[in-house]
């Protein structure tokens, strides 16, 4: 069956925004998650055009926007009339879009590179706790000083 083209949307941007849908690397772990081969992954590449069955279930399945998933225009994740997303319907937390595109570049880094992320991330939030343990410490030394 011959599946139509996505216009002036590459194939590989398709399958790239897949790769943030199911929150993987490469095309072997993709092709796990879609449970099709990593070369039938290429050759969606190589002839520019990803079956759009496949695009329309997910999009449905996962609560994201079939626009975002076939263009990358607007949100990732699809908005009900009240303009609710999947998890605000639900009372989850939604991720702020600033979240997600943090997010997905972090997942299109090799994983040195993540690991150097981590290793600021993780240094960043220590320095946090010490500069609020120095300000309570701060008050505490201030309340002694003013007792009598």
């Amino acid at each position: 069956m011959e599946y139509p083209k996505l216009g002036n949307k590459s194939a590989a941007a398709v399958l790239d925004r897949l790769q943030t849908v199911f929150g993987v690397k490469n095309d072997n772990q993709l092709g796990e998650k879609l449970d099709v081969n990593r070369s039938t992954l290429g050759n969606w590449r190589s002839r520019d055009s990803v079956p759009y069955t496949y695009c329309v279930d997910i999009a449905a399945s996962r609560g994201i926007s079939l626009d975002w998933l076939l263009t990358g225009e607007g949100e990732m994740l699809r908005r009900n009339a009240a303009g609710q997303g999947p998890q605000e319907e639900r009372g989850e937390y939604a991720m702020p879009s600033a979240e997600r595109a943090l997010l997905a570049a972090y997942r299109a880094l090799d994983e040195e590179d993540q690991q150097a992320v981590e290793s600021v991330a993780r240094e960043k939030k220590r320095l946090r706790d010490i500069e609020m343990q120095l300000k309570e410490l701060v008050a505490a030394v201030a309340a002694l000083n003013r007792s009598p």
